[in-house]
Formats: C-alpha cells, structure tokens, sequence
C-alpha cells in the first residue's frame, strides 16, 4: 500500500484518502454530520477539507430530493447554487489542474446537463411555458 505522498495506480493524489480526510471523518462519526456542519459553520475560514466536506454534504442533500427542499424558495436554491459556482469557479482558477481525459469528459458531461435552462432552446421552451 502506497503510503500518503505517493498516487495510487498513477492517479493523482486527492484530498479524499489523505490523512486530514480521515481525521475529518473521525470528526463527523464522534460528533454526528449535523453537528460538525454547525460546528464548521461557526467558522471564519475553512481548510480545504472542510470546504470538500460541506460540498459532499451539499451533494448528499440535494441529490436526495427530500421534501424538506422542496419546500425551499426556488429563489434561495439558486442563490445556493450561484454560491457553489462560485467556489468552483475560484478553486479552478487558481489551481488549473491538469485534468485527465475521463475527468474532463466527465466534468463537460455534466456541465452540460446543468445548462439546461441557460441555453436558447430551453431559454425559448420556458419563455412559452410562462
């Protein structure tokens, strides 16, 4: 087993699997996921790791489609949204990582699905619809 600077099988090195990862995930199972998110959110600045792990909790959240969410003003999730884009947008400007073909396939594949609703034919299909 590889040990923690080293990739493993010629991937990069990611934050997931590092030792700061793991400590962070003693965190959550001694303190619960909500109660690190509250403990995190009383912070004035976050590391890397703990920026990656309210993300997952982010994505854990909304991929589950709970009532809770839908209950959201649509207006507040798509300031939600605008504000993770723009963490994105930060974080991959400044590191312009080298992507390997499946990540950038991988990242264009999904983008694109999220643009429905920015590009003119869907632009056109919701103007008809209102």
């Amino acid at each position: 087993m590889p040990d923690e600077t080293e990739a493993l099988f010629f991937l990069p090195k990611t934050i997931f699997g590092s030792l700061e990862w793991k400590a962070m995930e003693e965190r959550e199972y001694k303190a619960g996921p909500d109660a690190l998110l509250e403990e995190l959110l009383q912070q004035k600045a976050w590391s890397n790791v703990e920026i990656l792990w309210v993300l997952k909790r982010m994505i854990y959240f909304y991929g589950r489609k709970e009532d809770v969410l839908k209950k959201a003003p649509a207006k507040r999730l798509m300031l939600n949204m605008n504000d993770v884009l723009r963490v994105i947008y930060l974080i991959l400007d400044i590191a312009d990582p080298e992507l390997d073909d499946n990540m950038r396939s991988y990242i264009t594949n999904k983008l694109s699905d999220a643009t429905w609703g920015i590009n003119s034919r869907t632009r056109e299909y919701l103007y008809k619809i209102d």
